[in-house]
């Protein structure tokens, strides 16, 4: 059975307010269900996002958290030598694992819910770019995704998009079978992700490194231990 705190609970243990807690679950940062007319939080998730926050350090902007996540994917991000120096340089020496607490405004995730037999469709548009469980078979992992659809989207696209698959905003992973994550437009068209079916590799493992799913989560964290161990060599010989 999994063990679950309150609310209240959730917040004094991660110092944070009540309703800093109930906006975080609203935003499906850290998995919350209504039981009994009351929402509880999952202790393993309130765990896990202590062991992340400590040390966290300033977060990056969009733009150099998809730089760095780009780069750490063996690709090559469109930017200043000087921020790319930079973010080589933090990947080195904290590695994606270490920087993960710092990525976090890549996107800013938004969870619905769609009729099942609308989620083929949903992996077909153009518009999003897939990740996590949705993606995990393109970067390696052995996890099959199932029967939800998890992604990112730049923002101009979220209005057109939620339309074209009727999807309805839900509080909850329990309720929701669509993640989307939405992202600045200028990120998404300076960085070039237009057109891109999946997500960066790096991209990938971090998502499913903070799935509430163990298997998830470990075949995330293993996929982001094959990537520091690259990017040791690789960005090491480069530099």
């Amino acid at each position: 059975m999994v063990s679950s705190v309150s609310i209240p609970d959730a917040a004094r243990l991660l110092k944070l307010s009540p309703a800093r807690v109930r906006l975080l679950a609203s935003r499906g940062e850290i998995p919350a269900t209504k039981i009994a007319g009351r929402w509880v939080i999952e202790l393993d998730a309130v765990e896990r996002r202590l062991r992340e926050s400590h040390p966290e350090g300033r977060r990056f902007t969009p733009r150099n958290a998809w730089g760095a996540l780009i780069l750490a994917s063996g690709e090559n991000p469109q930017l200043d030598s000087v921020i790319r120096s930079r973010l080589k340089r933090a990947l080195l020496l904290e590695g994606l694992t270490g920087l993960a607490p710092r990525l976090r405004e890549r996107a800013k995730v938004v969870l619905y819910r769609s009729h099942p037999g609308e989620i083929p469709y949903v992996f077909e548009d153009g518009a999003l770019m897939r990740s996590g469980i949705s993606a995990a078979g393109s970067v390696g992992s052995e996890l099959l995704a199932g029967r939800e659809a998890d992604g990112y989207v730049p923002e101009a696209e979220i209005r057109n998009f939620l339309s074209r698959h009727a999807l309805s905003p839900v509080a909850g992973d329990a309720a929701a079978n669509v993640r989307l994550r939405v992202v600045p437009d200028d990120v998404w068209s300076n960085l070039d992700l237009t057109g891109r079916s999946i997500a960066p590799k790096a991209a990938v493992a971090l998502d499913l490194a903070g799935e509430r799913d163990p298997r998830s989560r470990t075949a995330g964290e293993k996929l982001l231990r094959e990537i520091d161990g690259e990017n040791q060599k690789n960005l090491t010989r480069r530099r």
